[in-house]
């Protein structure tokens, strides 16, 4: 299993904010180190390389409108005897993200509604995994093509552009520590072909008051980070 860790830049991706005082406080944010967080992709599903690229472009582009950067690490999965080897002797920190998309047949299996393309499981402040669901994301993305084809919507969402803020969001779940859905926003709990048309435009965003809050938490998980990699090189491993 291979990772290509890189830092994906949001050139050819501007997001307009649309809500006052978010891009005060990205500028803010970027006056000082913006806190960073790692999100490590297993592609189980296969998603089209173009279709991910601009998915990782979308989210990089949502988090750094919150004061937020992201590394992308793709972890090559490969396939023995049929099945998937998934196995992976990194080790990761609190600023460490498990990105999972999954393929149709685990989507069959989740016996989810078709309106729900994503999970961020368990509980507690220190969460590291989300799961995507890719059969799911295709579907909302069919759908709002056959609205924007329809005249219900008048801007054409991607999919690449559904993915990435579905992965926005779901991340958003772990760094915010929040089961629930906001009202407004990207962390709404459900997307009206309204929300779908501000995706297109890239006016589907964390408010300022969940903005601080990610970038607080994705310091905090940094600390932990730095830690570890304090402790690794005052206690270096043995070679045998």
């Amino acid at each position: 299993m291979k990772t290509t860790l890189r830092w994906t830049l949001s050139a050819g991706l501007a997001l307009a904010s649309g809500l006052t005082g978010l891009d005060h406080a990205a500028a803010a944010a970027s006056a000082e180190t913006s806190p960073a967080i790692t999100i490590h992709v297993r592609n189980y599903a296969g998603v089209a390389p173009q279709t991910l690229t601009e998915a990782e472009k979308v989210a990089t582009g949502i988090f750094r409108k919150a004061g937020v950067e992201t590394g992308w690490a793709d972890i090559v999965v490969t396939a023995e005897n049929g099945h998937v080897n998934s196995a992976d002797h990194q080790t990761f920190t609190l600023a460490d993200i498990q990105l999972n998309i999954f393929p149709d047949v685990m989507s069959d299996r989740s016996a989810l509604s078709n309106n729900v393309m994503g999970l961020a499981p368990g509980t507690g402040p220190d969460r590291g995994i989300i799961h995507v669901l890719d059969s799911k994301v295709r579907t909302i993305f069919w759908s709002t093509l056959s609205a924007y084809s329809m005249g219900y919507m008048d801007r054409h969402v991607s999919m690449g552009q559904v993915l990435g803020y579905v992965i926005a969001h779901e991340v958003g779940h772990l760094l915010l520590n929040q089961q629930v859905h906001s009202p407004h926003g990207i962390m709404r709990g459900a997307w009206s072909l309204v929300d779908f048309r501000d995706m297109a435009s890239g006016m589907l965003l964390f408010t300022p008051q969940q903005a601080e809050v990610l970038r607080a938490d994705v310091r905090r998980r940094n600390t932990q980070r730095e830690t570890f990699k304090a402790a690794e090189i005052e206690s270096p491993a043995l070679v045998r």
